[in-house]
């Protein structure tokens, strides 16, 4: 049998040590797993998920809340206009046309509203909302006719431009404005009520307040920075006034209102409707503040005017007033006032002094003379009749009462 045979005291050492140093290592790479592990449990408690994409805005679109005459829609990616009804979700590039004597009111969701007049063609570009912070943002583009706009409050945070084919407004929040597109392209902007800012596409920019207005050319050069006149008061008839009168068609109805000191004329509109898409009165009366409106019939009428001043420049119309003319007998209506303080022929000029109702009207055989808003009445008239007969006068209240006085004329040397 042959003896066991031994390692040699140096290889058995040798083994020893690197049994030893494995084992080290192992240890050590276990100890920086868990260490590595430990840092990665520690960063994500600590950090959280990744932080998520920004939301994105969201299309919220607009309605129709009203709708008179002739409107129609085509939406983007289609050919075909369709008519319009307050069902019609309105949303990114769709086109909305509005026909001669007719207009479309559009709401949309952060609570801007657009009025568009007769004629006019416009494109919305965006109605959206971003759902984190909940700011709006709508985008017009009126390429030919009318609009009146109104933004929101300002407690809803959004952005509202108008753009047209040579300038782009941005209004802030709570402004009332008009935009018109003329035909050979000049845009009129007019402000209200609020503020907003206008960049032509020249790249002049204009600031613009309260009761102010630019009109920028077809080039996109912008013109002088205006003030708008005044907003006219109206004060006769009285708003909701019913009118009475035995035979309307022959009849005269008085529109009275405060005058504005830098106006040099007015523009009057008289409607059916509050829209005023279909004016059967649209007149530009010079200096004076009335207008005498005959031959109405029987119904409701709304009416509004507004200050021109020397350069053109019309401001805001008032807020339109109603009244409704009625048919009643003779004796319903109680006359009006009437007291004629002077009457006097001095060759053939008729001096007519005295004071009736505010709003009536006065006639001298016939002949209209001229009331102010306080009923008083001061006129010189061509007299060619009869000196020695007596003369008619006759006051007619705003209700249709009838007061007559025959009186004997003054002759002065």
């Amino acid at each position: 049998m042959e003896p066991e045979k031994k390692e040699p005291s140096h290889y058995r050492g040798d083994r020893i040590e690197w049994f030893t140093v494995r084992y080290r290592t192992v240890v050590l790479g276990g100890v920086a797993l868990a260490v590595a592990a430990a840092f990665a449990a520690w960063f994500f408690l600590l950090q959280g998920e990744p932080a998520p994409p920004p939301p994105q805005a969201v299309e919220t679109g607009a309605r129709f809340t009203s709708i008179e005459g002739t409107v129609h829609v085509k939406h983007a990616g289609t050919l075909e206009w369709i008519s319009a009804t307050t069902a019609i979700v309105l949303r990114r590039n769709d086109l909305v046309r509005t026909g001669p004597g007719s207009t479309a009111e559009i709401l949309f969701a952060g609570g801007d509203q657009i009025s568009l007049r007769p004629d006019s063609l416009t494109s919305i570009v965006e109605s959206s909302q971003n759902p984190a912070s909940k700011h709006y943002r709508v985008a017009l583009a009126i390429q030919s006719g009318e609009a009146n706009f109104q933004t929101s409050a300002r407690d809803v945070s959004g952005e509202t431009t108008i753009s047209t084919p040579t300038v782009r407004t941005t209004a802030d929040r709570e402004t009332v404005g008009n935009i018109m597109v003329a035909e050979d392209g000049d845009t009129g902007i007019r402000i209200f009520q609020g503020s907003g800012e206008a960049e032509t596409t020249t790249g002049e920019r204009i600031r613009l307040a309260s009761n102010e207005g630019v009109q920028v050319a077809a080039d996109g050069t912008a013109g002088e920075k205006t003030a708008l006149p005044q907003v006219p008061i109206l004060t006769a008839p009285p708003n909701e006034t019913e009118v009475s009168y035995p035979d309307p068609s022959r009849a005269i109805t008085l529109l009275m209102w405060n005058g504005v000191a830098s106006a040099e004329a007015y523009r009057v509109m008289v409607d059916f409707s509050q829209t005023f898409a279909r004016p059967i009165f649209d007149r530009r009366v010079s200096e004076k503040t009335q207008m005498e409106l005959r031959g109405l019939e029987t119904g409701t009428y709304y009416w509004k005017v507004a200050a021109i001043d020397p350069e053109g420049t019309e401001g805001s119309f008032a807020a339109p007033s109603t009244f409704s003319l009625l048919k009643a007998p003779p004796s319903a209506a109680k006359p009006p006032p009437l007291t004629v303080d002077t009457l006097e022929l001095r060759d053939n000029v008729l001096h007519v002094r005295g004071r009736t109702a505010p709003g009536a009207t006065v006639t001298l055989n016939g002949v209209r003379i001229e009331v102010q808003p306080d009923g008083s009445f001061n006129e010189f008239v061509m007299f060619e009749a009869d000196a020695t007969a007596p003369v008619l006068l006759r006051a007619t209240s705003v209700s249709g009462g009838v007061e007559e006085q025959r009186r004997p004329i003054v002759v002065s040397n």
